[in-house]
């Protein structure tokens, strides 16, 4: 068929187009932030808190001068995202909820790690689940604390329960206390006209999908999270064909790379005209930010492998624990492991390692001004950088910050 005919692309064209999208440092204030999370679908969480924790950091390199602050308020008091998954577990726009509780409503038939630890014991734990909903019913919100605290529920299984009744919908996170959740019974929770009906199957799988090619920008049939729903390969290819078919998805081909990828229609003008100029500017890449999703992408369009370590034993770690990619424009030109010293407020650069072995006076410029901006971000003044290559850069980098 003649419109299955891949599209031939450059991998700079590829790597523009994948860049735009992302809208690095084009927003400002807490309607920035919000902007952010729909622009980009949904930021994946993370607990590790080394700097600031991942969903934190995706947002500091798209939002000018961003502060923690705004996505707590988005999400705990004005109710414009929520926490559930996506890309794992994610923070995504409230109004995408209504199709969410199709999952919510159906959890058996999705993995998820919250409900498959605890689905064999769910009618041994009834009682206990109509428990915390009662209690919750009558008292407001509340974290597992205040149900060991009465000792009627041991901690470990009301944290369970608190877990599967959020996976299921019916409960929400009402607030946080440092890193405690506080529980609420969904209805009280959600903004006003938010309890629609829920959609069918087939209306959630294709709303995930344009959701994930959306978010991704670049399709592989190949990626295992495609629609993050449990698809087979042959499915995924099935179905990419079947939009190829419909016009609402373009096969591209990429100079140096066997296989076949896909843009969705609405972003073929972008990817076609990749003219607009890139700001030089460098930015320190989250180990989950969702460019980096998919690894084997980023292998080959950008010939960068990225792999993060922090769940390697540490003699089996290549570049450290917390290694962040140093993005500088459309080129990944290295590798940051960083880790802040909350106690005497300072952030330790345990290494700093570039991919060429010389460096000019424009990235110890730009390096500089992004570890400025990174150690603004993070409340502290002072940095102790430990180890980078070329050995020579550590000097330069510290003259340019005094």
């Amino acid at each position: 068929m003649e419109n299955l005919k891949p599209i031939k692309f450059s991998k700079e064209a590829v790597r523009r187009f994948l860049i735009i999208r992302q809208n690095f440092l084009q927003n400002k204030g807490k309607d920035g932030t919000l902007e952010a999370i729909k622009r980009l679908e949904c930021i994946q969480m993370d607990p590790i808190n080394v700097v600031y924790p991942n969903q934190h950091l995706v947002l500091h390199n798209r939002v000018l001068n961003y502060k923690p602050s705004y996505l707590e308020e988005l999400l705990y008091k004005d109710r414009r995202a929520f926490e559930y998954w996506c890309n794992e577990k994610s923070i995504i726009s409230i109004e995408d909820l209504p199709y969410f509780s199709y999952r919510m409503q159906n959890p058996s038939q999705f993995h998820s790690p919250f409900y498959e630890r605890i689905k064999a014991q769910r009618k041994k734990l009834k009682q206990e689940i109509c428990y915390v909903l009662s209690e919750i019913k009558k008292h407001g919100p509340l974290s597992t604390r205040e149900f060991e605290r009465k000792g009627k529920v041991k901690g470990k299984v009301a944290t369970k329960v608190l877990n599967l009744l959020w996976d299921c919908g019916d409960l929400m996170i009402r607030r946080m206390e440092g890193n405690r959740r506080y529980y609420d019974l969904t209805e009280r929770t959600l903004p006003p006209n938010m309890n629609g009906k829920a959609p069918s199957r087939e209306e959630y799988e294709q709303f995930m999908i344009q959701k994930y090619m959306r978010a991704y920008g670049l399709i592989d049939t190949r990626d295992w999270r495609f629609g993050w729903l449990p698809l087979k390969a042959s499915q995924r290819k099935t179905i990419a064909k079947e939009m190829v078919e419909g016009n609402k998805l373009h096969p591209i081909n990429i100079e140096g790379v066997k296989h076949v990828y896909y843009v969705l229609d609405e972003d073929l003008f972008l990817l076609e005209n990749t003219n607009t100029s890139i700001i030089e500017k460098i930015h320190f890449i989250a180990p989950l930010d969702n460019l980096l999703w998919n690894r084997r992408m980023i292998s080959e369009i950008f010939d960068f492998n990225y792999s993060w370590e922090v769940y390697k034993v540490p003699e089996k770690r290549i570049y450290g624990y917390y290694v962040m990619p140093l993005l500088y424009g459309t080129r990944f030109i290295g590798r940051l492991d960083p880790k802040l010293d909350r106690q005497n407020k300072k952030m330790i650069i345990h290494s700093l390692i570039l991919e060429e072995k010389t460096f000019d006076n424009t990235i110890t410029t730009e390096l500089a001004a992004t570890l400025q901006r990174f150690l603004k971000f993070h409340e502290v003044s002072r940095v102790s950088i430990k180890k980078t290559q070329p050995k020579e850069l550590k000097n330069v980098l510290m003259q340019k910050l005094s």
